[in-house]
């Protein structure tokens, strides 16, 4: 089925990602975007407070855009801050990225709501051997990790309330390259560092565990999980997680070099869950292909440096 597509948050690396996979296919991928600049996409900033007249303008410019008859959401647009950054700003801009977001759902009516969790800040992190499913409850202790659990509740008793199909996935951690920022991601930032000859920033023990997921196949699974129409919470990561010890061999590798490590922190995460549930639903399973990604990665990097 064809679909209209509404991205919200066009600017962040997954969003450019699912767009750039899927801006070819028979979908109407229509961006938002709070760059005023980009001429591809309707301006909008929904980390700022928005009046009525603002929130009946950008829908009525999305309903205008709509050609099929079903129309998803999908909320990319998050806002983490720099790790100095102060929480009151970080609380205070989801909170209105939360509210102006349902407000224009208000008005345009989706048939559905896609919204990118974070299962690596809301589910415990000290247990080695166990994989945390969605039935296990969520303890988040940053407010990066509070704020989107909280986005959960209030974006699931929303979509409740005004009778419209909601989709959340808890996405593993992240990994790509990302042009825009050297020190986007740690994989990313490990390599660009490891190709420029600096020593590697370690906020974990590298007995560390750690699930990843390519921002490739995150992609897929939202795809996936709009085209088998599935419904409800969702852990979307790989078969297994993976050692940070095992990434800086990895590198070390790739890149022939020689790594320097600098331990900020010696503290051991274990960030492990199940994806059983995901799997059951859409038949889709991840495998982790470090060795190959982070050769694309580096390969990338390179380019640009030339």
């Amino acid at each position: 089925m064809n679909n209209n597509i509404i991205i919200f948050g066009s600017e962040s690396i997954l969003a450019q990602n699912f767009i750039n996979k899927y801006k070819c296919s028979n979908n109407n991928i229509i961006s938002i975007s709070r760059d005023h600049k980009n001429k591809e996409s309707l301006c909008c900033n929904l980390g700022e407070i928005m009046f009525p007249n603002q929130i009946e303008e950008i829908a009525s410019n999305i309903i205008k855009k709509l050609f099929f008859k079903e129309t998803i959401f999908i909320l990319f647009a998050w806002y983490g801050g720099p790790r100095n950054k102060n929480d009151q700003d970080i609380y205070d801009k989801n909170i209105n990225i939360i509210s102006n977001f349902s407000n224009i759902c208000k008005k345009v009516n989706p048939n559905k709501i896609i919204f990118l969790s974070s299962s690596g800040s809301i589910y415990p992190q000290n247990l080695k051997n166990y994989n945390f499913d969605e039935e296990d409850g969520p303890s988040p202790i940053t407010t990066y990790g509070k704020l989107k659990l909280l986005a959960e509740r209030l974006i699931s008793f929303f979509s409740e309330v005004y009778k419209i199909d909601c989709t959340i996935l808890r996405i593993a951690s992240a990994y790509g390259y990302d042009k825009r920022f050297s020190d986007q991601g740690v994989i990313n930032k490990w390599l660009y560092n490891a190709t420029t000859n600096q020593s590697l920033e370690i906020y974990n023990s590298i007995n560390s565990q750690i699930n990843f997921i390519s921002f490739d196949q995150i992609s897929l699974a939202i795809m996936c999980s709009i085209d088998n129409d599935i419904i409800g919470i969702f852990n979307v990561g790989t078969d297994k997680s993976i050692s940070l010890e095992e990434i800086i061999n990895e590198i070390k590798k790739i890149t022939k070099k020689e790594i320097i490590l600098k331990k900020i922190n010696n503290d051991c995460r274990f960030f492990n869950i199940n994806t059983q549930k995901f799997y059951n639903h859409t038949g889709l399973k991840f495998k982790l292909n470090l060795h190959e990604d982070i050769k694309n990665i580096h390969n990338s990097i390179k380019l640009i440096m030339r």
